[in-house]
């Protein structure tokens, strides 16, 4: 009897004008933005190939270790198409040596909002095809759902059904089978459509892990129109007319899908307030004054010579920083000391700069979680939150980007360590042995000619053996971030479902 009442119910929801409204324009706005979204993605996978390239370029140029600084790049997410998150407004790079800081040079920054937004909240939703299925899918489902109870009372046909042996959980049960299979058509036709638009971009490549989150995705849709829906059955089961049934339903929609989001970001910034991006700045500058001034007292205290009468340089070393070519004993013995020096003291204050800035990060991500759980009491900012984690373009997904690149930034360091007899060996400064040190000599005939024969000797580093960064998300990872807020959207299924049908069983069917 359930399927029979679900089969009447979704072949009539099918005929009616708002569900072929609702079905044509979720199509069209995917077929429109989905081609647009997979363009960004090809530009920006584009964007990191070039990045990436120029990053290796710059390492086959690297003459000594003291400028082996790598920089590394996070991959956009073939799935932001998807959910973009906030991917485009985070950090995606990060550059790799003794003198950078353990975290990151710069805080991750949007560009929109004044100084002391908390750039980890964004209340300006990208549009894309999770911001489809918010909008238009969630209206669809209430609109299929307000009159499914009030409009049979109404019409008087739902005190003739009960009067048939058949109990009223069956009918309920009818009717939200009927609600979940109406809803899932046009889910179902927008996925497929826009799967054969992203597959047309030769710039999508999808993985068997790509798949699986996908078809996550799909699950995670139903049950966010799924709950909507439930809550127009609610309001229908509670009411006796249907425009009522609209009303509550359409001031619930504007709660959940506008209101909550922007709600939780006022209430986070007023509950954890943070410190303000000029009085972090004000600390880090008052930091480099101390760095400068330590710097020139400890300089000072050197061995004279090195400075005053360097051997041979400056020359680029790549990566746009520069190294001593050293080529007589005398003086490299100066220059060993002073890169000891120059890594102890970049580490010192490195650590001093990244205390500072972690503070600050901390206390806008314990901002950016307050709001994430003030967020859960909307089905709307559940289905962001799983879409994000399943798409990778969460904030969880980019601390996870960062503590790999903290732990590859080790990796590179002990490289480094290793291949120069922890910084004691000349070639952290130069590659110039003693066999091909070149005559000493004085005046300007040297600069010229000595420079000449240096180059001949200088020759890139063989990098082939360096660590690279390996970094990437499979279905495990974006199960597991994504499955708290799917729980608790199923319970939000389960909780409405329960009140519409503890609603329904003392309902006045006359």
């Amino acid at each position: 009897m359930i399927w029979k009442i679900a089969a009447k119910e979704f072949l009539l929801n099918l005929m009616t004008f708002k569900f072929v409204v609702g079905t044509i324009l979720c199509v069209v706005l995917v077929a429109i933005f989905v081609p647009v979204l997979a363009e960004d993605y090809r530009q920006r996978l584009q964007q990191y190939d070039q990045r990436v390239a120029d990053n290796e370029a710059k390492l086959r140029q690297v003459k000594a270790y003291r400028v082996l600084t790598p920089t590394v790049y996070r991959r956009p997410q073939v799935l932001s198409v998807f959910s973009q998150g906030m991917e485009k407004r985070l950090a995606d790079s990060a550059k790799i040596g003794f003198g950078t800081r353990p975290d990151f040079d710069k805080i991750p920054e949007i560009n929109a909002g004044p100084a002391e937004v908390n750039p980890y909240l964004s209340i300006f939703p990208a549009f894309d095809f999770l911001l489809i299925f918010k909008i238009v899918m969630s209206a669809l489902a209430l609109l299929v759902a307000y009159d499914a109870v009030a409009r049979e009372r109404e019409q008087g046909t739902l005190s003739l059904s009960l009067s048939y042996p058949i109990s009223r959980a069956q009918v309920l049960l009818g009717k939200l089978l009927a609600g979940l299979l109406t809803l899932a058509v046009p889910a179902t036709i927008a996925f497929l459509v826009g799967l054969l638009l992203l597959l047309s971009s030769p710039a999508i490549a999808l993985g068997g892990s790509d798949w699986a989150r996908i078809a996550m995705m799909y699950v995670a849709s139903l049950l966010f129109i799924l709950a909507v829906y439930n809550v127009g059955l609610l309001f229908s089961s509670l009411t006796g007319s249907s425009s009522l049934a609209l009303i509550l339903g359409l001031f619930f929609w504007v709660v959940s899908i506008i209101v909550i989001p922007d709600a939780t970001v006022y209430l986070a910034r007023r509950f954890l307030p943070v410190t303000s991006v000029e009085a972090k700045d004000e600390q880090i500058a008052g930091i480099e004054k101390l760095f400068l001034h330590e710097w020139h007292q400890e300089c000072a205290k050197l061995p004279s010579g090195g400075a005053a009468n360097a051997t041979l340089g400056p020359f680029h070393g790549g990566n746009g920083d520069w190294f001593i070519l050293v080529c007589n004993p005398a003086e490299a013995q100066y220059w060993e000391k002073g890169a000891a020096f120059e890594v102890s003291f970049n580490v010192k204050y490195a650590r001093k700069f990244w205390e500072v800035e972690h503070d600050y990060v901390e206390s806008l991500l314990r901002q950016t979680r307050l709001a994430r759980a003030i967020g859960r009491l909307s089905p709307a900012c559940l289905y962001d939150n799983t879409m994000n984690a399943l798409a990778g373009t969460d904030l969880a997904d980019y601390q996870s980007w960062t503590q790999r690149v903290r732990d590859y930034r080790d990796t590179v360091l002990a490289y480094i360590r290793n291949k120069t007899d922890n910084l004691r060996s000349p070639l952290y400064i130069t590659q110039c042995t003693q066999a091909e040190q070149i005559t000493w000599a004085k005046g300007d005939k040297f600069a010229e000619e000595a420079t000449r024969a240096a180059e001949k000797h200088t020759l890139p580093l063989n990098l082939e053996d360096l660590p690279r960064l390996t970094y990437g998300m499979g279905i495990a990872q974006g199960l597991q971030r994504a499955a708290a807020d799917l729980a608790v959207l199923l319970l939000f299924n389960l909780l409405m479902f329960s009140l519409s049908f503890v609603a329904f069983l003392r309902y006045d069917v006359r």
